[in-house]
Parts: structure tokens; C-alpha cells; sequence
């Protein structure tokens, strides 16, 4: 669960936005299940990690059950951008995909919720299969995957969005992955499921 930051709560309250939104978007990591060929987060611990909490798509959230990355949300929180936009690097061993940074789908920017030391943002999600999903070395050059959390310009966000017309959202598929593997690994101890 940990990814190697503290939470720090804002003590004043926030100023958050929500209204007049550009058309831009945040960019956030995530780890990836290897036990699936679906994008979602690492919910067994497989890549010598804790297991995964976030992006919790069973509440269409992220940093719903823990605050991982927490600068990286207020700051989206915070400012003008429409779309946060989840990445990972695919961990699925034999995948034509494999290794490969993308950007699988996002959540919009809709409201926060105060989880008491931390904040989530929670919106309507989407998230497209690696076939249908979004290089993310064509909007950004960083080595390190998560070096490449930064605000993406109107042109970039509409390129990723453009990409994904008429591709299906495959939420439903995600959140049964989900269940089935955390049914698997229901024997580890968990933190929000």
C-alpha cells in the first residue's frame, strides 16, 4: 500500500476547484497486476510491493483508501485540470505489452472526499484495455514512470482523448478482476479491499 511518501493533510482548508475546468489533465502511476491482462492495480503485492489500494475503481477514486502520492492529488485537486489520467507499466509476463508504460484510462475530476488524514479524488471513470490504451512515451520522455506526473497541455489531453473514441470502457471486466483476485489472495491481510 505504502508508496514511499507520508500523507500530509492540509491544515487550512482547502481551495480546491472544481468549476471552469480546463480541458487538460494530471498524469498518475500506478503498479499493475501481473496475475492479469487487465490494467488494474497490484491487488496481490506481486511486484514485491504491498498490495495495491489505488486507483480504487471500485469507487471510482483514487487515494481512496490510502494516500499514495498525495501532493501529486492535491495538487490536481487544487488546480485547473479536467481529466486525471492513470498510467502503469504492464507487468502481465508474455504480454505483446509487456514492460510497455500506458496510459490506461481516468477519472474525472468531480469531487473529493475527506478520507480524515488524507484526500481522494472521485469521478466518472474510465479504463480501456492495453490494446486500446495510450503510449505514454508520446506525451512524455521521462526514464522513471513516475517522473512523469505533470500537468499535460489541452493539445496532449486531446490526443489521449481522441485515442480512446470508440473504444470500449472495460470498468465492468476491471472491477470483476478485481474481485476475483482479491477473493484469491482474501488470506492476506488488507486495508480497505
Amino acid at each position: 500500500m505504502s508508496c514511499g511518501r507520508k500523507a500530509r493533510r492540509e491544515t487550512r482548508s482547502p481551495s480546491f476547484n472544481f468549476t471552469d475546468l480546463d480541458k487538460t489533465g494530471g498524469l498518475h502511476y500506478f503498479y499493475h497486476s501481473p496475475s492479469s491482462n487487465l490494467p488494474i492495480r497490484d491487488v496481490l503485492g506481486e511486484q514485491g510491493k504491498e498490495r495495491k489500494t489505488e486507483p480504487h475503481l471500485e469507487r471510482s477514486a483514487e487515494n481512496y483508501c490510502y494516500p499514495c502520492w498525495q501532493s501529486n492529488i492535491v495538487s490536481f485537486l487544487k488546480g485547473n485540470q479536467k481529466y486525471l489520467f492513470l498510467f502503469t507499466r504492464c507487468a502481465t509476463k508474455g504480454s505483446k505489452h509487456e514492460g510497455g508504460r500506458y496510459i490506461v484510462g481516468y477519472i474525472l475530476k468531480e469531487k473529493c472526499i475527506d478520507r480524515g488524514s488524507f484526500w481522494a479524488v472521485a469521478g466518472k471513470t474510465k479504463v480501456y484495455s492495453f490494446d486500446d490504451a495510450f503510449h505514454l512515451s508520446e506525451v512524455s520522455r521521462a526514464k522513471n514512470a513516475r517522473h512523469a506526473r505533470r500537468v499535460l497541455t489541452e493539445s496532449q489531453t486531446a490526443r489521449i482523448l481522441e485515442s480512446f473514441k470508440g473504444k470500449p470502457n472495460i470498468l465492468a471486466a476491471c472491477l470483476k478482476q478485481l474481485s476475483d483476485l482479491k477473493a484469491k489472495g482474501a488470506d492476506r491481510k488488507r486495508k480497505c479491499g
